[in-house]
């Protein structure tokens, strides 16, 4: 159990004075009027392992507990799901080469599944996250309620409501600590009010219906709850299809009345205060408890709120202030509600304050649901049992968009998260390539148990097993982060090594055609077919292309900083210059796939083809083909005239235009977003409009969208406001990391630039470009560098 504490603190920040907590509207504090009457709705709090969602009907809360390692497994944990096909590669590939796609999926996923079910894994979806448990407190109430209002102060991580009956006030406080690895909730009593209150630990309600085939009533072996009467509850949970299971343990104490205890609740009676401290222990086996340990933990935790509070304010809050985006709405936070905050961004788009709270909401909620693995699809949250799409890990965008602003928004404890959960799943992504492709290297699945990272999600619609982009795309992150920082420790010792293994993978996928290109057959692009093809399996598919290209052009650089081997970097060099060229359509657009018999299908949602202007950067690169880029632009025109409907989308393509200087695509996806009910009242966004679909894809990928269109950096170069509209409000952004281990506040008004200040992190030469104007300069560490509105610097 100790040994989570210390995972928490690793990567935290240094300790800094203790935050000073002002109750009421503080700066980052968004509020509500509102209960919220479904969990979709609850303010959120989590420090990457545990997490809380309130819903507070008033004298009637509950509280959701979560946990990020509780998943309901389509088998047991232990099992190696992974098929062995290897041998059927070359018929594979004689079918695609041929046009026969649809036969070649079906060859393979047949046999693969096949292979599966015999070793007890049939299943696409491995595992699926769900709720812990509730806290279900009920609270006396003499006549009707009133004065009710609930807010969620994004620089602390603390959740507050309070409302009044004719007994007077209480007040509720929650906040999920980062220091002590546990759950706190406060109930208190306003202006002399006594508590007499009900409290115990349920199981979520909703445990019906199917994930993936399997019968999710049927999920527990065995659910135990009981209350001790020294102020004690306890939930043990053992699985049934899995060997493991979990445990809460929560100490109630409280300050004056008395407290007594019958089978599962502790009733409390004529208290001032009642403090609940409550701990999730995941089971490796459900059999098992680790009650003494925890209870033994907790009892050694202080009685007193405060000191529980101010240690985790302290590290959470700074983390959230390293960037902050600031347009002018300090009051507006403390003077308007969520609902009208988010009425107004429906009937005039995105206003200041939707913004300001959405942006920073973004990185509260990276920050809160970032620990031993990255956020999944709602990251650690959710209220339900059939989560949409298992609440998965998927790689083909999801992932990739909730983690883009870990290393620009300068949070390496996110970063870390996110590499280190790569870093643990690589013996099986090796063992993936080994089985599917007979490959060194790694294969990524689309999907997998984020604990064992086996490929066994597939079907012959999606035969995920031929996806080669995946991996490069997926380790792209540890070599933004190495750029960015400047670390070329992390690029030696953890960024090289793995693009060595690509290098590998490659090597032994890609086959040498007549015409003297390496092709890259099969492959995928994600979740788009060839023509009436039933499968995404293609040959020579754009992100294919891009991401092998991507992966020997960072070795070559890599190469040249560490001046690796020659023989090494020639034959890199080699694979770079041969690998099976682009295509351009006769539209003008870049093609989806490199055959000339292949059509495009511009009425697609994903953008993967466009993988070079994002999350990639080769073309934009001053050595990039100029054609290449107009062929991006042209085939971003076409995709925009269908309108997608899920927020990520909007996001991702919005990325793009970005990248490519297209503000009048960016400012128009920022309209849908804002208009179409993307967010919900406790500022979480859905997948789909009209709040559909419990999703964090949008929230979290936005704040990078909007670092992006006002600050665009790579090695040696940073652009200023190279999509900034007319109309986008003006304000500062402050914090910003950019390419060389350099900081960045920006300031402008109208779309123009008003000043900008570097802060250099090491000795390097930059060039910066704003419009048509460009200075370059030669940093020292440690220096401030001010530009005025002209880009000149003292």
């Amino acid at each position: 159990m100790t040994k989570l504490i210390p995972f928490l603190l690793l990567f935290a920040a240094p300790a800094v004075a203790q935050t000073k907590h002002i109750p009421g509207n503080e700066r980052w504090t968004a509020w509500s009027v509102q209960p919220a009457a479904k969990w979709e709705d609850a303010f959120v709090t989590g420090n990457g392992l545990h997490g809380m969602m309130m819903m507070d009907t008033p004298g009637k809360e509950r509280i959701i507990c979560v946990h990020e390692d509780l998943l309901l497994r389509a088998w047991d944990r232990n099992k190696i799901a992974v098929a062995n096909i290897a041998g059927l590669l070359p018929a594979v590939r004689q079918l695609v080469d041929a046009g026969k796609l649809d036969a070649a999926a079906a060859l393979a996923t047949d046999e693969a599944r096949k292979q599966l079910s015999n070793m007890g894994a049939p299943q696409a979806w491995p595992v699926s996250p769900h709720p812990a448990f509730d806290i279900d407190i009920h609270t006396d109430n003499k006549g009707s309620i009133s004065h009710y209002k609930r807010s969620l102060n994004m620089e602390t991580g603390e959740v507050r409501s309070t409302w009044q009956d004719n007994s007077g006030g209480v007040e509720y406080k929650i906040f999920s600590s980062r220091t002590a690895n546990v759950n706190v909730v406060r109930i208190r009593g306003i202006n002399g009010r006594r508590l007499s209150t009900t409290l115990a630990l349920q199981e979520t309600p909703g445990r019906h219906g199917e994930v993936d085939g399997v019968d999710v009533s049927k999920a527990f072996r065995d659910i135990s709850t009981h209350a001790d009467p020294g102020g004690w509850l306890a939930y043990h949970a053992q699985y049934a299809r899995d060997s493991g299971g979990y445990e809460g343990l929560a100490r109630v104490t409280i300050k004056g009345g008395e407290m007594q205890a019958d089978s599962n609740s502790i009733h409390v009676s004529n208290a001032k205060e009642i403090l609940v401290v409550l701990r999730i222990t995941p089971l490796q086996y459900g059999a098992t408890t680790q009650r003494v340990v925890v209870q033994n933990e907790l009892t050694a935790l202080p009685l007193n709120y405060e000191d529980l509070f101010n240690p985790h304010a302290a590290l959470h809050a700074a983390m959230f202030r390293r960037v902050q985006l600031n347009l002018g709405c300090a009051t507006q936070w403390a003077s308007t509600p969520i609902e009208k905050m988010l009425a107004e961004a429906h009937q005039q788009g995105p206003t200041p304050l939707f913004l300001e709270q959405m942006h920073a909401m973004g990185r509260y909620l990276l920050i809160s649901s970032s620990g031993k693995y990255p956020p999944p699809l709602q990251g650690i949250w959710g209220g339900g049992w059939t989560p949409a799409w298992n609440g998965g890990f998927v790689f083909d965008s999801n992932v990739n968009l909730a983690i883009s602003a870990i290393s620009t928004g300068d949070l390496s404890e996110c970063a870390e998260s996110y590499f280190g959960y790569v870093e643990r799943l690589l013996p099986a992504w090796r063992l993936n390539a080994r089985s599917y492709l007979g490959c060194r290297g790694f294969l990524v699945p689309h999907y997998s148990d984020p604990e064992k990272g086996y490929l066994n999600h597939f079907g012959a619609g999606y035969p995920w097993m031929y996806w080669p982009s995946g991996a490069g795309w997926n380790l792209m992150p540890f070599y933004e982060h190495g750029m960015l920082t400047g670390d070329t420790t992390f690029l030696r010792q953890r960024v090289l090594p793995l693009y060595e293994e690509m290098a590998q993978f490659y090597e032994d996928y890609l086959t040498k055609g007549n015409d003297g290109y390496y092709h890259i057959s099969p492959g995928i692009s994600p979740e788009n077919n060839v023509g009436s093809n039933e499968t995404t399996l293609a040959k020579d598919a754009t992100i294919d292309i891009a991401v092998a290209r991507e992966v020997f052009d960072h070795l070559l650089k890599l190469g040249t900083l560490f001046k690796l081997d020659k023989a090494q970097t020639d034959k890199w060099q080699y694979y770079y210059d041969h690998i099976v060229p682009y295509r351009i359509n006769a539209d003008g657009a870049l093609a989806e796939w490199a055959p000339p018999d292949y059509p495009d299908n511009y009425a697609h949602r994903h953008n993967s083809h466009l993988y070079p202007v994002f999350p990639g950067t080769e073309f934009l690169q001053s050595s990039s083909d100029p054609r290449l880029l107009q062929a991006a632009r042209v085939a971003l025109v076409k995709r925009f005239k269908n309108d997608t409907e899920s927020a990520h989308g909007l996001i991702h393509l919005a990325l793009m235009a970005a990248r490519l200087h297209d503000t009048a695509k960016v400012a128009t996806n920022l309209q849908r977003f804002a208009q179409r009910h993307y967010v919900y009242n406790g500022l979480v966004t859905s997948h789909n409009p009209e709040h559909s679909i419990y999703n964090l894809d949008a929230a979290l990928s936005l704040q990078r969208l909007l670092s992006d269109m006002l600050v665009f950096s790579q090695p040696g170069k940073v652009e200023l406001l190279p999509a900034c509209a007319n109309s986008f409000p003006g304000g500062t952004l402050s914090g910003l990391r950019i390419h060389g281990g350099h900081k960045l506040d920006i300031t402008w008004a109208h779309g123009t630039l008003v000043s900008a200040v570097v802060h250099a992190g090491r000795n390097d030469s930059c060039e910066f470009v704003y419009g048509n104007k460009s200075v370059t300069i030669k940093m020292l560490a440690g220096k401030q560098y001010h530009f005025n509105h002209q880009l000149q610097w003292r």
